[in-house]
């Protein structure tokens, strides 16, 4: 097996059975079927609700009954990218796990760590003979990735504890106490057509990053959307037939390519150079590997009239995307933040979509409201929704302070306590079940929501041995 040169084999088995389930967000039936039908393997207690989140009991080990139960929580559905030059099916492939015997990486997709792995974590607790704790539940909910909808439906009779710890953070030796709210924005403007003239360009951009638009938002990684938008910017004028970018709300576009009509082509290809350069030395940390192309194609039968083709780009050009404003409560971390994150033409048509992140509901909705009014003033019908809370950070959490104590005590290293920008499910879940605190936790993974997501390997093992050991000192 791929596994073979690593350590934590049960670990990873179970992983690579959660990857061979398709289990983008919205098709969780299967992985749903896998965790009943593994509970039922290991006499374990399990039930599902009617959203289809699926609960997990199991009873203290000998001579820690007296210990407070304590919930394990993981997202069983996934972020689906995959290389254009892909053929894998979301539908019925598994993904193709590999390792170079330090890190885990998917073969042309994303790899699904967020949040298989923290499943995969859970299960390999819950199966440990060696692993001593209290009274164990775990909560693995449904379409995280699309808007939290199963952290939502928690039906609260279904928990008895009152500590949970998510399993769905990115850094080993941070303890997270808050996270963003978040809201999107969808935006549509009605396209009229005209026959097409003049020479016919395509334009691609690829090359990019990508990645989280909470977890990677501040690493100054370039938006696929926003650089079509530029190169369109500097062009005299052209006439847009299609466009097309990005994937996920969730997601930082990492392609974007539009077919367009011009008059002059020497033109198009002078502007392509320069902003080619431009970018080279403005992304040469952070998103080096960008890369513009510009060729003639067929002339299409119809393009969208000239003065709506700008219109259309200099609204592109214009949104907002990426950090706003940094925290002054908690050093580091991003306050509000925006993903232009999907841009394409359907229907006649052009729809766009926003993801808006903010730590505060206040930094969240005015920066909402902030792209709904431009949206607006462009003559597009725009709607927010979507929005969840974000989770407010408690200091004083008891239960933050036990796991750093532990992590100290098991690592011999200090912890970080701190919140992040990307969303989690502790606030929502808090909120809908009174008394409930939580933190999250985490292994190293890298570029998830990505065709680079990686995880490190030693640190998933790191991590999930760590939880194990916590759990009998959680008083």
């Amino acid at each position: 097996m791929w596994y073979d040169k690593l350590n934590n084999k049960r670990l990873w088995k179970i992983f690579t059975e959660i990857s061979a389930i398709p289990r983008e967000s919205g098709n969780e039936e299967g992985i749903r079927n896998y965790l009943l039908s593994w509970a039922e393997k290991n006499h374990i207690e399990a039930s599902s609700d009617k959203k289809g989140n699926v609960y997990m009991k199991k009873e203290a080990s000998k001579g820690m009954e007296k210990l407070p139960p304590v919930a394990l929580q993981a997202h069983m559905d996934m972020v689906c990218v995959k290389k254009e030059s892909s053929s894998h099916d979301f539908t019925k492939d598994p993904i193709k796990i590999k390792t170079d015997g330090i890190k885990v990486t998917a073969s042309g997709t994303s790899l699904g760590a967020d949040d298989g792995l923290g499943v995969a974590m859970i299960l390999d607790i819950l199966s440990d003979p060696e692993a001593s704790h209290g009274a164990l539940e775990a909560i693995f909910t449904v379409e995280e990735e699309t808007g939290l909808g199963g952290a939502y439906a928690i039906e609260s009779d279904k928990i008895s504890a009152r500590r949970l710890i998510n399993l769905d953070s990115e850094e080993e030796g941070i303890i997270y106490i808050g996270c963003a709210g978040g809201i999107d924005i969808e935006a549509s403007m009605k396209l009229k057509y005209e026959k097409a003239s003049g020479t016919a360009l395509s334009i691609k951009v690829s090359g990019l990053l990508g990645g989280h638009s909470g977890g990677e938002i501040h690493k100054g990684r370039a938006n696929a959307i926003k650089i079509l938008a530029r190169y369109l910017n500097r062009l005299p004028s052209f006439r847009i037939a299609s466009i097309s970018g990005g994937t996920r709300h969730n997601v930082i576009p990492s392609t974007a390519e539009a077919v367009i009509t011009v008059d002059s082509k020497d033109i198009a290809i002078r502007m392509q150079k320069m902003l080619q350069e431009e970018l080279r030395d403005e992304y040469s940390i952070t998103d080096p590997g960008i890369k513009i192309e510009v060729k003639e194609t067929e002339l299409p039968s119809c393009v969208i009239k000239e003065k709506k083709s700008q219109k259309i780009a200099d609204m592109l050009f214009l949104a907002p995307h990426g950090v706003r404003t940094m925290s002054s409560k908690i050093e580091g971390i991003v306050e509000t933040s925006d993903n232009l994150a999907i841009a394409n033409i359907a229907e006649d048509k052009l729809h766009v979509s926003f993801s808006v992140r903010g730590n505060t509901e206040s930094s969240k909705m005015a920066l909402a409201y902030e792209i709904l009014t431009l949206l607006e003033s462009f003559s597009f019908k725009a709607i927010a929704g979507g929005s969840y809370p974000a989770w407010e950070p408690d200091p004083s959490s008891k239960l933050a302070k036990e796991t750093a104590a532990a992590y100290k005590k098991i690592t011999g290293r200090k912890a970080s306590i701190t919140a992040i920008h990307a969303g989690l499910e502790c606030g929502i879940i808090n909120s809908l079940i009174p008394g409930m605190e939580s933190i999250s936790i985490g292994p190293e993974l890298r570029d998830v929501h990505s065709v680079n997501e990686n995880v490190d390997a030693a640190s998933a093992e790191r991590t999930a041995e760590f939880v194990k050991k916590m759990l009998p000192m959680l008083k």
